[in-house]
């Protein structure tokens, strides 16, 4: 049976006949070259430069009824001059008094009526940058790659004016070169397509239409044509910033009076070196306005991913990407460069066995960093990141001998370390690339880290069919020894049409490693698998789209041991009344775990099923209400958890959105790992001891914006969190590759019960009060407590209540930063 279903697998995604491609032809429209002496940027298209531009029409639905028509007609002109480039666009709307125009902060996702104008200025079908705005005057950016991959962390600088009139609505753009990388050129073909939608019918219009269930975005661009005599230009831009920052914290022997007061100032600096190179720089940076990680409970053997939060970091880090357009399955290639090890917690260097902590840094000082990238006119990309981080000190205690006093001393737990990071990727024909990256981590008194890869990705059909490989290699001492490792991924795919898949293999040694720069979660695996799906992009029965998908997977390590092996079937659909509903399931194997001992033998684990589902109502409603489930279940009943969700969204007014999210997770597991015992004393364990556990989470995330104007706002993060956990029936592996258990008679180190809670909170008041210069107000506050080894008992609604009078830092926090474009 299951070999059938791995053939089945292969065969459909292998062997699916070739796609009947339905392109449209490549749309082109003019620039125009004016003087903008007299222009006024405030959303009405009467100025003079725009009765000389050609307006260009015939947009066509992707939504609801494709390929048809647009309901409401929109034009757009485009001019230029030396500095920058304009777009002046008109919405015409039959009912302008029930267009949607909330107001929202710039780059903050609300459901509004908005015009995006899309650009690939290199013309390399891969790469450009996109330019939102709404009638409220709303603005988001952000650039896209990979051809159908966005990121919108990028912040540009650039400016739009909106007015609602009698026919509509229309909006005013002034682009600067500054934001845009392209090529010297004498005359330049620029990409660009134009997206609107219109929130209250459902319907999102493209200007160069493609069919939504065919490949490509940035590759099925139009033309813009006409634009020459023009300079990429060079632009400095300097932000230098002050934060002054007062802290209420517990008191202690390191801060007896419970105040820490500071002030820091720093500067970030962009210089276009070339046309088409950058320069970033930070020097001190800060990040405190940033949110802080949220609470989560980890009882797992791997450590919880962190997504990046802080904007250095996160601009043009999609190019340092090298994981391929993504596997459909259980984990692709590992991370080569995570940025958040740059800054991370310190402790490289563990505390003195006598030693007790008074005080310790929660992160490592960044002193400094440079970004480089760019790209050549013969398409060739690049990037790279040069960081360095500060030593790191902890305030111990530590007893002098023959005495009862103890010595308070400076103990160093992280040193000094240079990051880096580099990439190469060349642009082949038909978006095909070839690509390398190296990283690598040097620092005081510890051995240096390396890892680098070769990738390429081969597309063909009109980037229907890809082909992605990568190689990687790691370098690092682990337990006093180098070691070095390696990892091939490959992977066959085609997304396109109504019928695709996808068939994958990743092998990593067992020494390959790079999570002293990059993230993986285990090494020692071989993993194939395959991915099918059907979709459907038209309306049928109750649904404006479907989408169902089969998955299989095995996995191995390199002793041949199958350590993972499922099918999954799962299936979503977007209702015509703008609800969404999705639900899934996944078939686990009985297989070996050579991880659930932490070294120890390999431990059989039974089968099971796991379940989730999701659904949604309306997101253009004033109430928005979404419902999330999953749970999974052994076969002998041994293991259940249930985890459910509300997410819940008003939006009283245009300008104010509520956000509550409450989770409930319950687990009760038969054999919760809890830990080993040298019981012989020759260094190795030989008891490995495990518990029925039976804990609970409660999580309850409320957010709240509150938008003055688009460049003002306030905005409110809340997280309380609340788990416990009771460990009953302490037993023992009986025997390797069983899941038969003793009892345990030994002693425990200590009581594994658990029961802890905390608060974490900001409010962040936000002013823009000049294009590219910010004011934040910030007050942020972490509170914890726990009752580990003595209460496990589950109090939710106490231990919310009890957190609020937690001991815990209240830190507020002004920064000014002041934008210069030189």
């Amino acid at each position: 049976m299951k070999r059938w279903v791995w053939f089945f697998g292969c065969v459909v995604c292998f062997f699916n006949g070739p796609l009947e491609a339905h392109h449209d032809s490549t749309r082109v429209m003019q620039a125009v070259r004016v003087n903008t002496t007299d222009f006024t940027l405030d959303g009405i298209l009467d100025d003079a430069i725009w009765q000389s531009a050609p307006k260009t029409t015939g947009f066509r639905q992707r939504q609801p009824d494709q390929g048809k028509a647009a309901t409401e007609r929109t034009t757009v002109q485009v001019c230029y001059d030396d500095e920058a480039i304009y777009f002046g666009v008109m919405c015409f709307d039959s009912a302008p008094d029930s267009i949607v125009a909330p107001l929202a902060r710039k780059d903050r996702w609300v459901e509004t009526d908005r015009v995006i104008v899309n650009l690939d200025p290199y013309h390399d079908h891969r790469t450009g940058m996109y330019f939102s705005v709404g009638p409220s005057g709303w603005t988001g950016d952000g650039i896209m790659y990979k051809d159908t991959w966005d990121d919108d962390t990028w912040d540009g600088v650039w400016q739009a004016r909106t007015a609602i009139v009698d026919s509509g609505w229309c909006v005013e753009y002034r682009i600067p070169y500054r934001v845009l990388r392209f090529s010297q050129k004498d005359v330049y073909s620029w990409g660009v397509n134009f997206s609107r939608n219109i929130s209250r019918k459902r319907e999102r219009v493209r200007w160069q239409w493609k069919p939504t269930d065919e490949s490509g975005w940035v590759s099925r661009f139009g033309h813009l044509e006409g634009i020459e005599g023009i300079q990429p230009k060079r632009a400095l831009e300097v932000v230098p910033y002050v934060v002054g920052q007062s802290g209420f914290v517990p008191k202690s022997e390191a801060v007896p009076n419970g105040r820490d007061l500071k002030g820091t100032m720093g500067v970030d600096v962009r210089y276009g070196l070339t046309s088409n190179i950058s320069l970033n720089a930070t020097v001190n940076p800060d990040f405190g306005q940033v949110e802080s990680d949220p609470s989560v409970l980890n009882l797992g053997v791997f450590e919880t991913f962190f997504d990046e939060r802080r904007p250095f970091f996160l601009e043009g880090n999609s190019l340092f990407d090298a994981t391929g357009p993504g596997i459909v399955g259980i984990g692709g290639p590992a991370r080569l460069f995570h940025s958040r090890r740059i800054g991370k917690r310190p402790g490289r260097f563990d505390i003195p066995d006598d030693g007790d902590v008074v005080e310790k840094p929660d992160g490592t000082t960044i002193l400094g960093a440079l970004k480089l990238s760019g790209k050549t006119e013969k398409g060739m990309s690049f990037g790279f990141v040069e960081a360095v981080t500060d030593d790191e000190f902890a305030l111990i205690k530590e007893p002098i001998s023959g005495q009862t006093d103890s010595v308070r001393s400076q103990f160093r737990i992280e040193p000094m370390t240079n990051f880096f990071v580099g990439r190469l990727q060349q642009d082949l024909s038909d978006g095909s690339v070839i690509g390398g990256t190296f990283t690598a981590m040097n620092g005081k008194d510890f051995d240096p880290s390396y890892a680098g890869s070769v990738d390429g990705e081969v597309k063909w059909n009109d980037n229907a069919y890809r082909v992605f490989s990568r190689f990687s290699a790691s370098r690092r001492t682990d337990d006093g020894a180098r070691k070095s490792g390696y990892e091939y991924a490959a992977y066959f795919s085609k997304f396109s049409g109504k019928f695709g898949g996808q068939a994958y293999f990743d092998a990593r040694s067992p020494d390959f490693n790079v999570n002293d720069m990059g993230f993986m979660n285990r090494s020692d695996r071989i993993q194939a698998g395959w991915h099918v799906f059907y979709q459907i992009r038209e309306p049928w029965a109750l649904a404006e789209e479907s989408g169902f998908n089969l998955n299989g997977w095995q996995h191995w390590n390199y002793d041949g041991e199958v350590i993972r092996q499922g099918l999954n079937f799962n299936m979503w659909h977007d209702l015509t009344n703008n609800w969404w509903w999705n639900m899934g399931f996944n078939r686990e194997f009985s297989v070996m775990d050579d991880l659930i001992t932490r070294g120890g033998p390999l431990m059989k684990q039974p089968a099971g099923i796991e379940y989730w589902f999701g659904m949604g109502t309306d997101r253009r409603k004033p109430i928005e209400v979404r419902l999330f489930g999953n749970g999974d279940r052994l076969d002998d009943g041994v293991l259940f958890n249930q985890s459910y969700s509300l997410n819940l969204r008003l939006r009283p007014a245009p300008n104010f959105t509520f956000d509550l999210r409450p989770r409930y997770r319950k687990t009760t597991n038969f054999a919760q790992w809890i830990e080993g015992i040298d019981s012989d004393d020759d260094d190795e364990d030989d008891q490995f001891v495990f518990g029925h556990l039976k804990s609970n989470v409660w999580d309850v995330t409320t957010r709240v914006t509150w938008s003055f104007t688009p460049e003002m706002s306030l905005q409110a993060f809340v997280q309380q969190f609340v788990t416990a956990g009771d460990y009953r029936d302490i037993k023992q592996l009986a025997q390797p590759r069983t899941y038969s258990f003793v009892p345990f008679t030994g002693t425990l180190d200590e009581d594994p019960d658990f029961n802890r809670r905390s608060l974490k909170s900001n409010l962040v008041f936000r002013w823009e009060y000049r294009p590219g210069s910010t004011l934040f107000v910030v007050w942020s506050q972490s509170r914890s407590d726990s009752f580990d080894n003595t209460d496990p008992d589950f109090k939710p609604w106490s231990g919310m209540w009890d957190a609020l009078g937690d001991e815990g830092d209240n830190i507020f926090l002004v920064k000014v930063n002041y934008w210069l474009g030189l």
